[in-house]
């Protein structure tokens, strides 16, 4: 089967979920105030967004079933062992957050947002299982 996997793309998109493990990581434990607060807030949300959209990408080149939403994007990741079970159960906590990261802002739950700082090892995770399956699935050297 030939796929249209734009691999460009899904690299530049992992490159910015790096960076924002990179902003929360030197944001954990820093003084809080306005203006941590609001790039750590920031960077958890442009993450949630990327791997949203990396497995949007991956779910159309590879030619995979369409989703029906975001939960669905994280369901079919995992069907296709793109990434495991564990990640899946994390990425889903992470977007059932993204609503209030972007619609309830006013209302965010502190617990909730630093359990998603102490977890942001696991973006790195995230990168390494896509590109391995990429590579695997294309059989080329990345």
């Amino acid at each position: 089967m030939i796929y249209e996997v734009d691999v460009n793309r899904i690299k530049k998109q992992l490159e910015v979920l790096q960076l924002c493990g990179l902003v929360i990581s030197d944001l954990e434990g820093q003084p809080v105030n306005h203006i941590n607060r609001f790039a750590l807030e920031r960077a958890l949300h442009v993450a949630v967004e990327c791997m949203i959209d990396v497995g949007t990408v991956m779910i159309d080149g590879f030619i995979m079933r369409d989703p029906g939403g975001y939960h669905d994007i994280v369901d079919i990741l995992e069907d296709e062992r793109v990434i495991t079970s564990k990640l899946g159960e994390w990425m889903k906590e992470q977007v059932t957050i993204r609503e209030q990261l972007v619609r309830y802002y006013h209302e965010l739950d502190e617990e909730k947002v630093e359990k998603m700082v102490s977890d942001h090892k696991l973006y790195a995770q995230f990168c390494s299982e896509v590109l391995h399956y990429i590579e695997q699935e294309l059989n080329e050297m990345m």
